[in-house]
């Protein structure tokens, strides 16, 4: 028999551990999951090899003090999507590439390089991806900083 949604939530919450710094389930098919940047990619490895979740897509957003990292991944079998999020101060806007480990994250995360100004280490092609090259540095086009107000 297939394994329903309570079911999967429960073994994913038995393979995250104690990893996670919070939970947040806000609708029945949809999790959040807070974990530290250090953990980052171990957990995104997880989650797609041994929990076999499908990488969808990711979203960086500036929050105020702090820029926010969250990776959407998919259980398609019971209609489950897991969110990954972190968060890193403005002042050292650096995360861990999951790239390494999920390869479909490369572009996303060059994006959220060029728009948010997140930097993330170990990234196997750091390039641009959408912005010029002669784009002036330190101009984001997706921060909340007074200095991208035109």
């Amino acid at each position: 028999m297939a394994e329903d949604l309570e079911q999967t939530i429960q073994r994913l919450k038995e393979l995250a551990g104690d990893v996670p710094l919070g939970w947040d389930r806000p609708r029945p098919k949809r999790v959040y999951i807070a974990v530290d940047k250090k953990d980052a990619r171990e957990f995104a490895r997880m989650l797609f090899e041994d929990f076999g979740a499908r990488f969808a897509t990711a979203t960086g957003t500036d929050i105020g003090e702090e820029l926010e990292v969250v990776y959407h991944f998919e259980c398609d079998a019971v209609g489950l999507v897991i969110n990954m999020r972190e968060r890193t101060p403005k002042g050292d806007p650096v995360v861990p590439s999951i790239t390494p480990v999920v390869p479909a994250a490369d572009w996303i995360e060059r994006e959220m390089n060029d728009l948010v100004g997140i930097v993330f280490d170990g990234h196997p092609d750091p390039r641009r991806l959408i912005l010029a090259d002669d784009w002036p540095d330190g101009v984001y086009p997706l921060r909340r900083d007074k200095k991208n107000d035109a």
